[in-house]
């Protein structure tokens, strides 16, 4: 049954199971934070990284996953929360998508792990975006394994609406995704498709719906009653999920959007209408890096899930779970997932719902009220509420930037440093970018991510040479273009578009890495990372020391153990791909004359030793 005491993070839910390493994950999300992003490739480091670590251990952590990562949002719905450079790092992963009708609104997750030869696949079907926001969600976790070989027909027949969504997304991308990944993302459907999943307690069957994705179908829903939980709710929408049901619907909603349906829905007899109680925002309190959080296969849903690590005193406000229960005779089906009750959450969004098939007394609707408890309480309306104006203003400025993110904008890097960047919407975008603008009669106003002081009119990227931004630093070339909409009584609304970059220069990343070198220390810690993440064990090296790469760092806080000089020679004698990592950084701290200000005394001499044998070993050129 739903039991919203089962709290479980979603950063716990995406790590590998022991023993298992990551082999590719996608994900979906409607809204996405670039600072929270950040957090995801956390998940999936071979050592343990929290984003309470030093930024070197982060950044490393998000250079390792890069390329088995893939996450697609709804292009226009891209945010920053704390500025960071470490976002370059986030951008081969990242996919802004348009849908072809309505939004794109799915929050799920596609994890494939190994353990050697084992393969053990997950399936994350949330309510919440990969975003910061604090609200009552639900989430369902599936873990499977390969089908055996009499069973594999079965799964494809289950599987078919997840495989047809996962195969869909590079289709919907704004800007082509590069060839490999799309390679590896068709490999994962197709062994998707044969993957057999445990059935969480109480669950005797289950199904996929993937909405707005190939020949998909709003299921059919008969029934004696139906309990709806969804923040956002229209007449036919409701009108809709109730329409085969022959007896009472309980609705769990916002006052808000309660308070706005048509009177004639709330009027009828059989509609109960609910909201959370005030006392459930100061009841939900999650403390961060526990270990006792619960996954969500102890039930049919976790009616409670943080997208990232909350502070102690964080608590949870408002609802956002979509939930659908349908008893009828002595069995329910239970619809979790992105989807509200609205026509176009059922009908024109891409959306995921996950079905759960079981008894009544477990899954059903009382047995669900039940386990919510004193979290909801009675609210009665009449209904016939407009919109306030703010909140459709809100809505126009939304769907213009959303409308101007799934256009194609393209810079252009020249020079040898500073650069110069030439920003341009592409020549078959113009001018539906000026229509859009002139439409609304808003002010659009652009600027690089990293720059802010550089703020120029939209008008500028629609002119034929677009416009060229000069004395560029290396480190602030970025694809992430903000784009600021403001309408005529003031109100703003931004978000983040992912341009096309041509001309990219090769050692940028290195340079941010550079940049967070500070001392000795920073150097011998990076160089700690770079193995350590990726598989040999070392030491934690940290602090003022400066000689602690032969043994341990005077002055610094080291676990006990061999240094990094010991690491060096395991790594040498595994072919360890750390030491190329290392070998960029190394070089382009000398090329840049900033290698002995970072470098200990002596290392030089070491590092020439330990680069000859890992080639001699490995028979790679020099």
């Amino acid at each position: 049954m739903l039991e919203p005491q089962t709290r479980a993070a979603l950063t716990e839910q995406l790590a590998p199971p022991p023993g298992y390493e990551l082999v590719h994950a996608v994900g979906t999300t409607f809204t996405l934070d670039l600072a929270t992003a950040l957090t995801v490739p956390l998940c999936f480091a071979s050592h343990r990284v929290s984003a309470a670590d030093d930024q070197l251990g982060i950044l490393n952590a998000i250079r390792r996953a890069a390329d088995r990562v893939d996450v697609f949002a709804q292009a226009g719905e891209i945010s920053m929360g704390t500025t960071s450079k470490l976002v370059a790092f986030l951008e081969p992963m990242l996919h802004p998508v348009t849908a072809r009708r309505g939004i794109f609104h799915p929050k799920v997750w596609y994890l494939e792990y190994a353990a050697g030869e084992h393969r053990s696949y997950r399936f994350l079907s949330a309510s919440r975006n990969l975003t910061a926001d604090r609200s009552w969600d639900t989430l369902v976790r599936l873990d499977g394994t390969p089908a055996p070989a009499g069973q594999k027909l079965d799964a494809r027949r289950k599987n078919k609406p997840l495989v047809t969504l996962l195969k869909t997304l590079p289709k919907l991308a704004v800007h082509p995704v590069a060839a490999d990944r799309i390679a590896r993302i068709d490999a994962l459907a197709d062994r998707w498709g044969t993957v057999q999943w445990e059935l969480p307690t109480g669950v005797r069957d289950l199904a996929f719906h993937a909405f707005g994705v190939g020949a998909s179908t709003r299921p059919e829903l008969p029934g004696r009653r139906a309990l709806v939980v969804s923040p956002f709710v229209t007449d036919d929408g409701l009108a809709a999920l109730r329409g085969k049901l022959w007896g009472e619907t309980h609705l769990i909603s916002r006052a808000e959007t309660i308070d706005r349906l048509d009177p004639a829905t709330l009027s009828s007899s059989k509609l109960q209408t609910r909201v959370l109680d005030g006392a459930a925002n100061d009841t939900a309190e999650i403390e961060t890096g526990h270990d006792d959080t619960t996954d969500a296969t102890a039930g049919a849903a976790a009616a409670v899930v943080a997208a990232t690590p909350v502070r102690a005193a964080d608590r949870l406000v408002g609802l956002h779970a979509k939930i659908v229960i349908v008893d009828r005779d002595h069995t329910s089906r239970v619809f979790l997932g992105s989807a509200n009750a609205t026509s176009p959450g059922w009908g024109t969004n891409v959306e995921v719902m996950v079905e759960l098939i079981g008894k009544t007394s477990v899954l059903g609707v009382d047995a669900t009220l039940s386990a919510l408890g004193n979290l909801t309480e009675p609210y009665q309306s009449d209904g016939g509420a407009a919109e306030p104006e703010d909140e459709a203003a809100e809505a126009r400025l939304e769907h213009l930037l959303r409308g101007l993110a799934g256009l194609r904008i393209h810079i252009e890097i020249g020079g040898d440093g500073p650069y110069s960047m030439r920003v341009q919407v592409g020549d078959g975008d113009r001018a539906s970018f000026e229509r859009r603008i002139a439409k609304t009669g808003a002010t659009l106003h652009w600027h690089l991510l990293p720059r802010p002081d550089l703020r120029r009119a939209a008008s500028t990227l629609t002119k034929p040479q677009g416009e060229t931004l000069d004395e560029v630093a290396l480190t602030d070339i970025s694809p992430f273009v903000v784009l600021t909409a403001r309408d005529a009584d003031g109100r703003e609304r931004s978000t983040i578009v992912v341009a096309e970059l041509a001309g990219d220069i090769a050692e940028r990343r290195d340079a941010i890495i550079a940049s967070q070198l500070t001392d000795r220390a920073s150097f011998v810690r990076l160089l700690t990372l770079l193995l350590e993440l990726s598989g040999v064990a070392t030491p934690t090296v940290a602090g003022a020391g400066a000689t602690g790469f032969f043994g341990t760092a005077a002055g610094s806080d080291v676990v006990e153990g061999a240094g990094l000089f010991e690491a060096l020679l395991r790594a040498v004698a595994a072919g360890h791909d750390g030491l190329a990592d290392a070998k960029r950084i190394i070089d382009y701290l000398a090329s840049h004359g900033e290698d002995q200000a970072m470098m200990p005394p002596g290392f030089d001499s070491l590092w020439e030793q330990v680069w000859a044998a890992h080639l001699e070993l490995t028979g790679a050129a020099a």
